[in-house]
């Protein structure tokens, strides 16, 4: 229903956002976009591996960004971002979440423009090589012939436990066999793979915790575990420590917020579609909650893209207005 009623919110935003850009100039800004993975082409998504809805096909990764590119965007970095944007320039940031191996995919595309990108990494997953339990979900009950939307609610049932509470339950549901991955498609990256990533010039790794923690459903002490044991590994690994966090499923609070910033993170992410205003940087106190929007395979990248430059959008007075009533209930598997 909720996702019904976005859909029709966005069909007058994209003949608003049409006019809008004709008529006005638009205001500067930082917009991050944020992806999950990357399908070498659409017949990858047939295949029911994984959940769809905020994946885009590599030839849409590379529409996006030469489009941002023929419209004078800036694509930054954290680093970027903590030393101080400006508001003479439009700024874009690319972000990754989750350390979906597929997500090599985007590297050609990167260096050929020399633009970074920041990639969120969620460490258990890639240390004990599991599938994420929102891809083993949709997978199982696709199978088995289950429709989307009771999917939907059985993920947002889920969203309230626990990693170990949710692992316990799938595996009841559909064996321990199910949390093995099945392809490239659905498999995070390994170690020595994300320490390969980590060399790569212009790309810059962050914190989604240990166990793609929803943060809002733990204690402070288990919060501070989930953020350090993640950006323990990820030092380990490649020797770089993170300063950017992406708070699984957007939920974050000022108890996070300030935790995170105990354990070194100077930079925070959340769901919440919106332009960031500008000037920011990290003396102006301003990065802990940055917007950011969602990319979809399903809808013309174009028209996303136009969508959202605008500084008016009815879906994003809508979206906010939900995530804030229902944070823990969105219908976005992140």
């Amino acid at each position: 229903m909720k996702k019904n009623i976005i859909s029709l919110v966005k069909l007058p935003d994209i003949i608003i956002s049409e006019l809008y850009l004709r008529l006005f100039q638009e205001k500067n800004s930082l917009i991050i976009f944020t992806l999950h993975g990357l399908f070498y082409s659409k017949k990858e998504s047939n295949q029911n591996l994984v959940y769809p809805q905020t994946w885009i096909t590599k030839d849409q990764f590379h529409q996006f960004v030469e489009y941002y590119l023929k419209h004078n965007y800036t694509f930054v970095s954290p680093n970027d971002i903590l030393h101080g944007l400006d508001n003479d320039k439009k700024y874009i940031m690319i972000t990754f979440d989750d350390g979906y191996y597929n997500n090599n995919l985007a590297l050609p595309i990167l260096k050929k423009y020399q633009i970074p990108a920041l990639f969120f990494i969620s460490t258990n997953h890639i240390k004990k090589n599991k599938c994420f339990w929102w891809d083993i979900l949709y997978r199982e009950r696709i199978k088995s012939g289950i429709s989307k939307k009771e999917i939907v609610h059985e993920n947002r049932q889920l969203k309230s436990k626990t990693p170990e509470e949710i692992e316990k339950y799938l595996i009841e549901k559909f064996g321990e066999e199910a949390f093995k991955p099945k392809s490239d498609i659905d498999r995070p990256f390994t170690p020595s793979e994300l320490r390969d990533l980590s060399k790569e010039k212009n790309i810059f790794l962050g914190n989604h915790t240990s166990d793609h923690a929803i943060l809002t459903n733990y204690s402070s002490n288990d919060i501070r575990s989930q953020i350090n044991d993640a950006q323990e590994f990820i030092y380990n690994i490649t020797g770089i420590t993170p300063i950017a966090i992406s708070y699984p499923n957007g939920n974050y609070s000022d108890k996070i917020i300030k935790i995170s910033k105990e354990t070194g993170i100077k930079l925070g992410i959340t769901t919440e579609p919106r332009k960031n205003k500008l000037p920011i940087g990290y003396q102006i106190n301003n990065c802990m909650n940055l917007g950011r929007f969602d990319l979809s395979g399903s809808d013309n990248i174009i028209n996303q893209c136009k969508l959202f430059r605008s500084d008016l959008l009815l879906y994003t007075y809508f979206q906010n207005f939900l995530s804030k009533r229902q944070i823990n209930q969105r219908n976005i598997f992140y």
